[in-house]
C-alpha cells in the first residue's frame, strides 16, 4: 500500500503514523529532504533546519522524538518515485541496502522464511540474478535452521543478500504494481 498523496481524513490512519525515522536520499540547501522511511520504506519529504550544513545520503533523521543517533526534521508527507530528484534516484539503492544491513531481521526474515510461490517458482527467484537452480541450491543450504547472520548467508550462498533484496525493493518502489510485492508482504505487513 503506497501512502496517499492527499492527507487522510480525520480518524483514518496513515501508513506514516508508525514511522519515526527516515534516511536522506537528497538534501537541498533550503532544508528540503527527499528521503525514505526506515520501517516501511515509504518515500517521503522532510524539512530540516536550513543551517548551512549539508547532509549526505543515508544520514538518519528523526521526525518524532530527537535521538542521539539522528538529526531532527519535520515530516512533510509522502512523495512519489517519479518525483524524486536524479540524486535521490541514484542514491536509493545504496540507502535501502544500508537500511537492510542496519536492520538485519527484515533481510534474514525473507531469506529464512521464503518458500515456493508456485510449483515452478520459488520466492528467491524474485531477486534479480537468482534463477531456478540457484534458488534450489539456496533452499538446500538453508535447511531447517536458516541463517543467523547476513554474513553467514552471504558466505554460504555466495551472494550479497542485502544487495539482492534492495534491488528488488527498489524495483517495487518504482513500480508498485509488481506482483508479488515484497514491500507489502515482507516490509509493510
Amino acid at each position: 500500500m503506497q501512502p496517499r498523496a492527499n492527507p487522510t481524513s480525520p480518524g483514518e490512519p496513515s501508513p506514516l503514523d508508525d514511522e519515526t525515522h527516515a534516511r536522506v536520499l537528497d538534501y537541498q540547501n533550503s532544508g528540503l529532504i527527499q528521503g525514505i522511511t526506515e520501517k516501511g520504506l515509504y518515500l517521503v519529504k522532510l524539512r530540516a533546519s536550513a543551517d548551512g550544513r549539508t547532509h549526505s545520503p543515508g544520514t538518519r533523521f528523526s521526525f518524532r522524538e530527537p535521538t542521539e543517533d539522528s538529526e531532527q526534521a519535520a515530516l512533510l508527507g509522502p512523495t512519489r518515485h517519479r518525483d524524486l530528484s536524479s540524486m535521490a534516484h541514484n542514491e536509493l539503492h545504496e540507502v535501502v541496502k544500508s537500511i537492510l544491513t542496519d536492520n538485519p531481521d527484515v533481510c534474514l526474515s525473507f531469506y529464512n522464511r521464503a518458500g515456493s510461490l508456485t510449483l515452478k517458482m520459488h520466492a528467491f527467484q524474485l531477486l534479480p540474478g537468482i534463477g531456478k537452480s540457484k534458488a534450489i541450491s539456496m533452499v538446500e543450504i538453508r535447511g531447517r535452521t536458516g541463517w543467523e547472520t547476513i554474513p553467514a548467508l552471504d558466505e554460504s550462498c555466495q551472494i550479497d543478500a542485502a544487495d539482492l533484496l534492495a534491488n528488488r525493493l527498489c524495483q517495487e518502489l518504482e513500480d508498485p504494481h509488481m506482483t508479488p510485492n515484497l514491500l507489502d508482504l515482507l516490509i509493510r505487513a
